[in-house]
């Protein structure tokens, strides 16, 4: 063990010097725009800056001309900071792999990240740290473009004092003019932060720990920043044009060298514009397939701001740059099919999907995925315009479980989801009755993209766990109820051990998710295993009354959401393997990913470097602007598809090595063991109903069901599964509801117990009403004492807004020792 602390010393030492170089790279890329902007030649910063630009004066990467010394203060810096998270990340999960905590009951403390300061705004629930990046943001354009106008107006002044027939305007017109140019030149800070958030493997949302779904929110505060100071812009300018009778202008397109296009900059404003109203929560809820579109045009409104100012090309290259990579890794990920395993229609309409993972290759020991990750998936095998559609879900499968498959509840909310299981439903109408297996009418292959959101299990850092979900919410809690019991399964000791949850759903029948997790099916008895879990749920719209235990009609029997239909979509040979998910990711290995982001950086500067020479030449040459343009695109293109793909072949081959000697030392099992026979299970109709409809249902009457197989209650069902038949024992199910023990039954509010409900699950079933989270929280409150206590948050933004104000009110900012710190965490994202 002492041995082994020097290496791990060393890692920490080297990952706080890494840290140290990223925070200086990130205070030089600011501070530029602080001190940089056209000021009077007496300045002393001014004439600084101009001599690093006569020496640093280079065709190659285009220093010798406007914006040549941003290469140094902008470009630089990036480089510096993208690499370096690389590693921290890198060096982070060695350590926490090499150095697992040993304790999650320390002190209790305030993070400036989980603590909620700002709960109903505009923008949102804010924590302390989001409140001061976007504080430091408005304070960094605002003061950049207030000193930028403020030496303009001085340098203007000057000017026309000594030469006033030099100017085509009047000296208020000009200054407006300058106003203008610098309103648009400040408008690069956000435009140029805009591309980290929507990069979902960034390495600066990796180093902060933010996951891509959540950060999507400052890609929409800065984007909604950069357009509103690019339309003041443009505005500004046609207010320029029109005053000073020069309104053709502005339909004029220089094409001379790097020169200002400026019909060029109104099509790209307009296109942005666009873009920014299809992407509103009113269009993008109902018509996503337009937003989905629409948002392409990203890549006009990126191209025609080429055209309009090509000097400013180093201020975004780089993250540009990192955004393009991400996007070529997502699709060569994207494009590798992936097996969907079994599909299943829930008695609450929830789909049930379960996707071939695969092993595990060799990474040193550590999960390719965690508990919290979510995923992007694809059907092509839907319609036309469905099939090119991503979205994303959070898993509920966990790593810790050991099964080579992706598991994910989906609620039919959108046009994609309700079609999705439409077609699995039909299905079921038009299938071979003598087959007891459903033949799906599509090909159950998915494309699948991932994994994203956390990249560790900040939830066992917590003693105290307060899970609080709204509907199909809770699929990301239950990832981290299985992660924890696989955990406490193995023996591991720094667990949470107080774990309380209260899910909130409409109808009883969505409980179904919830009870989908058999928390003693894996951890029999856990409790005496030092692991509390108590779950209250609240049934909000359904009044459960005295007359509840009756069977309900025959109609309601035969409601098609109240069966659970499983189907398989294929049948699988004997060794089949099935096509698991390709672990070339954005969000993959860090090394690799460093090698590719160098690789594309370098090949854009050679392929760049090499047009600034031979084909453009000179800085005044008549070699036109959109031309220009096309050269850094095509640079940019072929630098992260040719070099950058090179590191991602090589990290293909690497892969397929280690699945073969993978495999090699972990044959695959026969189609007869026992993963077998549970596929062969999945396969055919399972007729486990809501157990609030199942109760005194002959047989007879589900046999004649028109979507039902004939099964017996005990008699062997055959399925055939490739070649060879499978015996089982099919047994129905009728779970009891027993209404033992009613409490507080006034106007219609009911409380019992879970169990007695057939959930797994110990706690208490509330009809009829919300929680209230202020008695909940009290009620914690005393419960514990100078605790650390993790809230995490799915649901609702209400919901959201009415927990982090909780979480806010119980933490004492300034109190005593015992008091405790509720951190806030939300899980929800809205794409």
């Amino acid at each position: 063990m002492e041995g082994s602390q020097g290496p791990e010393r060393a890692m920490l030492i080297v990952k706080h010097l890494l840290l140290c170089s990223i925070y200086a790279a990130v205070l030089v890329w600011a501070l530029w725009w602080l001190v940089y902007f056209e000021a009077p030649k007496h300045y002393k910063a001014t004439k600084y800056l101009d001599r690093i630009q006569k020496h640093i004066a280079c065709r190659f990467f285009r220093t010798d001309d406007h914006y040549g010394s941003v290469i140094i203060y902008q470009v630089i810096p990036f480089i510096v900071a993208a690499i370096f998270s690389f590693a921290v990340v890198e060096l982070r999960k060695r350590l926490q792999y090499e150095t697992p905590s040993t304790s999650n009951t320390k002190a209790a403390c305030i993070k400036m990240t989980t603590y909620p300061i700002v709960v109903r705004s505009p923008l949102g629930v804010l924590t302390v740290a989001e409140l001061l990046f976007i504080m430091g943001i408005f304070t960094l354009v605002s003061y950049s473009f207030a000193r930028t106008t403020y030496l303009r107006s001085q340098e203007l002044h000057l000017r026309y004092a000594l030469k006033p027939a030099t100017f085509d305007a009047s000296l208020k017109m000009t200054i407006f003019s300058a106003a203008s140019e610098a309103m648009g030149r400040a408008a690069m800070i956000p435009f140029c932060l805009l591309w980290v958030p929507v990069s979902r493997g960034s390495p600066f949302l990796r180093l902060i720990r933010v996951p891509f779904e959540h950060a999507v929110r400052y890609h929409i505060w800065l984007s909604v920043l950069t357009l509103s100071m690019f339309t003041l812009h443009s505005l500004g300018y046609i207010g320029f044009y029109a005053a000073t009778h020069g309104i053709s202008q502005i339909f004029e397109w220089e094409t001379n060298g790097e020169s200002c296009a400026v019909v060029a900059g109104l099509i790209g404003i307009i296109v942005g514009l666009i873009m920014w109203v299809s992407a509103l929560s009113f269009f993008r809820r109902r018509w996503y397939e337009l937003f989905f579109g629409v948002h392409h045009l990203y890549i006009i409104f990126f191209l025609f701001f080429l055209y309009h100012v090509i000097r400013t090309v180093h201020f975004i290259v780089i993250p540009c740059l990192l955004f393009m990579v991400d996007r070529f890794l997502r699709m060569v990920q994207s494009q590798h099919s992936v097996d969907v395993l079994s599909a299943k229609i829930l008695e609450s309409g929830c789909l049930h999907l379960r996707i071939a993972g695969g092993k595990e290759s060799n990474t040193g020991g550590r999960e390719w995925y965690h508990a919290l990750s979510s995923w992007y998936l694809r059907i092509p095998s839907l319609s036309i315009l469905m099939r090119f559609q991503w979205h994303l879900f959070s898993a509920t499968s966990t790593p810790m479980d050991g099964r080579e498959e992706l598991s994910f509840m989906i609620k039919p909310l959108g046009k994609w989801t309700s079609n999705l299981k439409d077609q699995l439903f039909r299905s079921a109408q038009v299938h071979d009755i003598s087959g007891l297996t459903y033949q799906c009418p599509f090909s159950l292959k998915a494309g699948v993209e991932g994994p994203y959101g956390y990249e560790s299990d900040f939830f066992l850092e917590y003693n105290v766990l307060v899970l609080i979900c709204g509907g199909i919410g809770v699929t990301p809690f239950l990832a981290i109820l299985s992660d924890v019991l696989h955990r406490k399964q193995k023996g591991q000791r720094v667990l949470p051990s107080q774990i309380h949850v209260y899910h909130c759903v409409k109808k009883p029948e969505e409980l179904c998710v919830l009870n989908s997790l058999d928390p003693n099916g894996i951890v029999p008895e856990y409790q005496r295993h030092g692991l509390e879990i108590e779950v209250c749920a609240y049934v909000t719209r359904q009044i459960i009354d005295t007359n509840a235990h009756k069977c309900p009609s025959s109609q309601t029997r035969k409601t098609p959401n109240n069966k659970e239909i499983a189907y398989s979509p294929t049948t699988l040979p004997t060794r089949y393997k099935p096509h698991a998910v390709s672990r070339i990711s954005s969000k993959g290995e860090p090394v690799w990913l460093a090698c590719i982001v160098i690789a594309s950086i370098t090949g854009y500067y050679i392929l760049w470097g090499l047009s600034n020479v031979f084909l453009i030449k000179t800085p005044k040459a008549s070699f036109p602007n959109y031309n220009r343009a096309h050269l850094v695109l095509v640079s940019m293109i072929l630098g992260t598809v040719v070099f950058g793909g090179f590191f991602v072949l090589i990290w293909h081959l690497w892969l397929k090595q280690q699945q073969i000697q993978l495999h090699c030392s972990h044959p695959l099992p026969s189609i007869s063991s026992t993963d077998s026979e549970r596929t062969a299970y999945d396969s055919f109709l399972s007729m486990s109903t809501c157990s609030t409809l199942q109760e005194n249902v002959p047989l007879s009457s589900i046999a004649n069901h028109p979507i039902s197989s004939s099964i017996t209650s005990e008699a062997p069902i055959e399925v055939q599964h490739g070649s060879t038949p499978i015996k089982m024992n099919g047994k129905l199910k009728e779970i009891m509801i027993q209404m033992d023990r009613m409490e507080n039954h006034k106007n219609g509010i009911a409380t019992c117990s879970l169990t007695a409900h057939g959930s797994p699950w110990n706690g208490s079933l509330h009809f009829g009403c919300r929680p209230c989270w202020d008695d909940i929280f009290t009620h914690l409150g005393k419960l514990y004492q100078a605790q650390d206590i993790g809230v995490l948050v799915s649901g609702s933004t209400s919901m959201r807004q009415d927990v982090a104000e909780q979480c806010r009110k119980h933490t004492n900012i300034i109190g005593t020792a015992s008091s405790n710190v509720f951190h806030y965490h939300s899980i929800s994202f809205d794409l």
